[in-house]
């Protein structure tokens, strides 16, 4: 399972274990820390795969099926009720989290009361969510499988819990069953899934239960639907007895295994982790990396060719570099307020979008709510309101969702611009400080170019928050205006309490669209502008402590100065060594992966 992936992100390890040992040995603080961060990153490779559906699925049975154990509870009504992480661990470990902060470790035979609709009803115990720790294949380097409740059921607080895991999502496995075939409920959640997730996997589940001819008659059914709702063509559904899957692993039974069907899900599902994901992560991983090898090269061959500078020759030259640096401070600079000001266009955009989103809607909303209001107005007073009241439901939602869904990608595309050309010009920066240095002391540069900060399948920061809940309709209607009023007064009154209520609930919403968008933004900003300013100036530093040794050997004898020649040739000679393994190792990924 994932082994080619498996091994480069061990070689990968392995390479930035002995790189922080150079850099332990030759005690710079520097680069050790700028390591570090770049090794907690690879450690901390984290991929969610979430599997997603409408209850009584055979979602969890699904994942038992793929780690081969029965680990999560499992039974014929409706049971998960709470969102479950399992990730890799060299045992089992399970942990709920409350939704105070406390924590709780549980067994196996504890878990159904914590994660099940009949342990836990309607979450009663304030669970968060629960982590599993589990010594699979499929949780190794960073994937994580998420089990989660299903939609559609007539628990509420377990919709509501998926919906709000969904902007963690990295990839979807969308479970089906082939009788009933996909339902519009099922159709309505794959509408909201697609504003999340790019990647989903179509898995028609239970397939057991139907003969080859009804099993291709409601697969093909299922195709044509979702195709029709995404808008793409040749979606794939991958047919799947879960119930026979799980068995035939526990029981090591092969022909049992492909008679599940399983196996050709896990032929594609690990390539596209390995090929669409691995390769990407262990590429940015190895490029930064280089960039920081080049930096402590560059700073060795400037100490070198300064300890053979005659003292007055380096004096005028150290000058010159703080000459040079203080202009490059000044760029540094100059870029951070070009960059606060992009910052702030992307504010005042969203702030003219959300003005613009309530001058068009409030108009349209009130004009629906009047019409619907006399079409229905022969109905009796309860299915009165409670039609106005989906109605006013049903056009908040609409029209909040489907404007964020415009927002985010617009405004990704927009961050994404703006956070490339400032990478850029963050580069270039360092590129005109390594070119000054080298240029002083005659050394050739050879180019490495830093690990980009925006990726193509890059989330924008805000996209990482619950789902919004834009419209709470609990107590927008008083109770007495359902039953105890005479019949007419009672429909104008809640006719005019809604009209009322309708501008207050879209000031009330757009103003809380704007303030998180607001607040992500300005956090995504500050967060890569940081980012940036640490790479300039980590260079910055390791120029300046080489020049600084420089100075400190015209002090001392010229034994010394000739014992740190012969060290720092040998250091040298290490890095190029490591920046050659890290250049092959670059190499083989592209190759291998």
């Amino acid at each position: 399972m994932l082994d080619a992936y498996t091994a480069y992100h061990h070689k990968t390890n392995e390479v930035l274990e002995r790189i922080l040992d150079y850099a332990a040995d030759a005690q710079s603080p520097t680069l050790s820390s700028s390591l570090e961060q770049i090794h907690q990153k690879l450690r901390d490779n984290r991929f969610y795969l979430v599997v997603l559906g409408q209850f009584k699925r055979g979602k969890s049975t699904f994942i038992n099926s793929l780690i081969g154990d029965n680990l999560l509870p499992t039974a014929v009504v409706p049971l998960t009720s709470i969102v479950t992480v399992l990730r890799y661990g060299v045992r089992q470990t399970i942990v709920v989290i409350f939704k105070d902060g406390t924590r709780k470790d549980v067994s196996r035979e504890e878990l159904a009361d914590y994660v099940t609709e009949k342990g836990n009803p309607k979450n009663a115990k304030g669970v968060d969510h629960v982590e599993i720790s589990y010594p699979s294949d499929y949780l190794k380097q960073g994937v994580h499988i998420i089990d989660t409740p299903g939609v559609g059921s007539i628990f509420s607080n377990n919709t509501e819990m998926t919906y709000d895991f969904l902007p963690h999502v990295d990839a979807a496995l969308f479970l089906l069953a082939g009788d009933p075939p996909i339902s519009e409920a099922e159709l309505s959640f794959l509408r909201d899934i697609r504003k999340f997730v790019e990647k989903i996997f179509f898995i028609q589940n239970k397939v057991d239960y139907l003969d080859e001819a009804e099993r291709e008659e409601s697969m093909n059914f299922s195709k044509q639907v979702i195709e029709e709702v995404l808008g793409r063509d040749s979606i794939m559904i991958y047919p799947l007895s879960a119930k026979k899957a799980l068995l035939g692993k526990i029981r090591g039974d092969k022909r049992m295994l492909e008679e599940s069907f399983l196996p050709e899900f896990e032929r594609d599902l690990n390539n596209f982790l390995m090929k669409e994901k691995g390769k990407v992560f262990l590429t940015s991983i190895l490029r930064g990396t280089q960039k920081l090898l080049g930096d402590e090269i560059v700073s060795q061959k400037i100490e070198l060719k300064a300890i053979a500078t005659p003292l007055k020759d380096l004096e005028e030259k150290i000058v010159l570099f703080k000459k040079q640096l203080e202009n490059i401070q000044a760029e540094k600079r100059d870029n951070g307020y070009f960059f606060e000001a992009e910052a702030k266009r992307l504010i005042d955009r969203v702030d003219y979008e959300v003005r613009e989103l309530k001058e068009r809607q409030l108009p349209t909303l009130l004009e629906e709510l009047r019409k619907t209001a006399e079409e229905k107005k022969n109905l009796d007073l309860k299915q009165y309101v409670e039609t106005l009241e989906e109605t006013l439901n049903g056009g908040i939602v609409r029209a909040f969702d489907d404007w964020i869904t415009r927002q985010e990608e617009a405004l990704n595309q927009e961050y994404a611009k703006i956070s490339k050309k400032f990478s850029d010009r963050a580069n270039e920066i360092i590129d005109s400080l390594l070119e000054a240095s080298a240029r002083l002391f005659g050394i050739r540069l050879e180019r490495v170019s830093g690990e980009e900060a925006i990726k193509e399948d890059s989330r924008f920061y805000y996209l990482m928050g619950d789902r919004p809940k834009f419209f709470d309709l609990e107590g927008a209607i008083d109770f007495f205006s359902r039953s105890v009023l005479p019949r007419g007064f009672s429909r104008n009154y809640a006719l005019k309490k809604i009209l009322k209520k309708l501008p207050e609930r879209i000031d009330a919403n757009c103003g809380r669209v704007k303030a998180d968008f607001t607040m992500r933004i300005r956090e995504s900003f500050m967060q890569f502008r940081y980012e940036l300013n640490q790479k300039i100036d980590t260079t910055a530093t390791s120029i300046e402590k080489a020049l600084k040794r420089a100075m400190d050997m015209k002090k001392v004898s010229t034994e010394e100065v000739k014992h740190r020649e012969v060290e720092l040739n040998a250091r040298l000679e290490k890095v190029n060594a490591l920046n050659s393994a890290v250049n092959t190792l670059h190499e083989e990924i592209n190759r291998g992966l």
